[in-house]
Parts: structure tokens; sequence; C-alpha cells
């Protein structure tokens, strides 16, 4: 079996890269950078291409291909790259196309680069080919943008709100994407992947004040978050995200009853608690590291 994987450098995808690794499946990985296909491990494919600017050239990735993975980074042609791809992957005859869209996309699908997530699930469905869509919630891995700050002056910037998300490590949204890329018994199937508790910004906090034992003080300003990410941020980005953080902040981002229960059932385990990610990153920033503020995201 021969899987593509567009979005296959960063976090969810570098992450099911080595899953499909493990699974004994001949990995594609289609990126933009040279730099980036350099660093994949030997074993790997890279493709370099630019299915919106070079649609002809990106089209060649989709050739002898079995199942299609695609995550697009939030991009002011998201839409477009989203919905070329489809059709490239259907041209090409591929057979499963699993596509990583969001959790509560009902209630955020009039922020930009959520709502372009809307048009490319359509265009999925419509594809005739098999697909499954996996829809993550907030990454606990987004914390990484907090490093800096939690580690010189105690503050929790993550303006997740009071309300509630119920976030998922990035490494069981790969192993969730592994699965229904490799088994069958997924087509048509949409799963909300959410971790195992609600947590707001004061409970994220608490439990980075527990893992790196020091006091540690949420601050749940969209505006203060703002202004630490738009240094590396483009300018509709920083806008597009403050957008979703004010929609966390005034509904959250919950679980259904039975969306535990269907990522625990995908899985064959429990998801990963925030706890132990807390934990263990924690004990990995206690090693000599350089203080990256920009390496994550959200979702």
């Amino acid at each position: 079996m021969r899987i593509l994987v567009i979005g296959g450098t960063g976090n969810v995808g570098s992450s099911l890269v080595v899953d499909l690794l493990g699974r004994k499946v001949d990995v594609r990985v289609a990126t933009r950078s040279e730099a980036r296909a350099a660093a994949l491990p030997a074993n790997v494919e890279a493709f370099v291409c630019d299915i919106v600017g070079n649609p002809q050239r990106a089209a060649e990735a989709f050739r002898d291909i079995d199942a299609v993975f695609m995550l697009n980074a939030p991009s002011a042609q998201e839409t477009v790259e989203g919905m070329l791809a489809v059709q490239m992957a259907r041209e090409a005859g591929v057979r499963r196309f699993v596509y990583q869209s969001s959790h509560c996309l009902d209630q955020l699908d009039h922020i930009p680069h959520l709502g372009a997530k809307v048009a490319i699930q359509r265009a999925v469905v419509r594809s005739h080919m098999e697909y499954t869509f996996i829809c993550p919630n907030h990454f606990f891995q987004n914390d990484r943008n907090c490093q800096k700050l939690l580690l010189e002056r105690g503050l929790y910037l993550q303006p997740i709100g009071s309300v509630g998300c119920c976030r998922i490590d990035v490494r069981d949204i790969a192993e969730a994407a592994g699965r229904t890329l490799t088994e069958d018994g997924h087509h048509g199937k949409s799963y909300n992947l959410v971790g195992p508790e609600k947590l707001t910004g004061e409970d994220c906090a608490a439990i980075w004040s527990t893992a790196l034992q020091k006091k540690v003080r949420y601050v749940g300003s969209i505006d203060t978050w703002q202004d630490g990410v738009k240094t590396f941020l483009p300018s509709w980005l920083v806008y597009d995200l403050a957008m979703m953080y004010r929609s966390l902040a005034a509904h959250g981002m919950l679980a259904r009853p039975d969306d535990l229960d269907a990522v625990t059932a995908l899985l064959s385990r429990a998801p990963r608690p925030f706890k132990a990610y807390v934990e263990e990153t924690a004990a990995a920033w206690r090693k000599p590291v350089s203080l990256d503020s920009n390496s994550a995201l959200p979702t």
C-alpha cells in the first residue's frame, strides 16, 4: 500500500509518517519545502511541489497512490489548495481519502481558516472516493507556543477560556489517521477526536504549575496573545485565530457524550491525558534546549 501525506512535515503529519512506517506501508510526502523534504526519514519518498503554484507538477504526486491523508496548513489559499488536491486524487484513481478537518466545525465555520474546511469536505464527499474525516479538538502541542513565557515568567498565554476544550495529543490524532488510512470500515465516517477531559485555561495553567514546580498564572487575554504571535504569524492569521479564541471563550470546544467512546474504540485505548503530556514536556524542557516561541500553530 502506498500512501501520500499532504502536510507531512508538521506536528500531526510528522507523527503520522512515523505511524505509517510502523505499519509497513510505503509513504510519499508532498511538501513545498526542499529543506523539509531533505529532513524526512530516509525510507520516505519526498515529492516537492506546490499544489496551487504548479498544479500540473503537483498532480504527479498522486500517481500510483492508494490512499491520501490531507492536512492543509492555514493559508489564504487553503480552499483552493484543498479542492485542487481532492480533484487530483480523484483523477489519479486514488481509492481512499482521509481529510483532517476540525472539531465543532458547525460552531466555528464563520472563521476563515475553518470555514475553508466546509467546502473541502463537500468536495471530498462528492469525489466518490472512500473517505473519512478526522476532526480534532485543540492540540496539547499548541502549548509549545507558551514555552518561553512559562519557563521565564510563569505565564500561560493560551487563551482557551473558562468554558473549556476537550484537548487532544497530536500523537493520538496521528494514530487515528494511520488506522483510518490502512484499515477497512471507516468509509463515510467522521471522528471527533477529543481528549479524556474538559480543560479550561485555568486548568491548564494549574497542571503546568505542578509539572514545572512553580507558580503559573493563566493570562487569558486574547489581545496579549495577539501581541505575542504577531511577530511570526501573518496579520490575517492573527486576526483569524483571535476570532477562533473569542468563540472558544464564549462557547468552548466541548465533546458530545459519545465522542470519547468513539475515539477510545478507534484507538483501542483511551486517548492520552493532558497531565501526562505536560509532565513529559516539562521534563524535556528541563534539558538544555533553545526556547522556541513559534513551534506550533493553534488548530
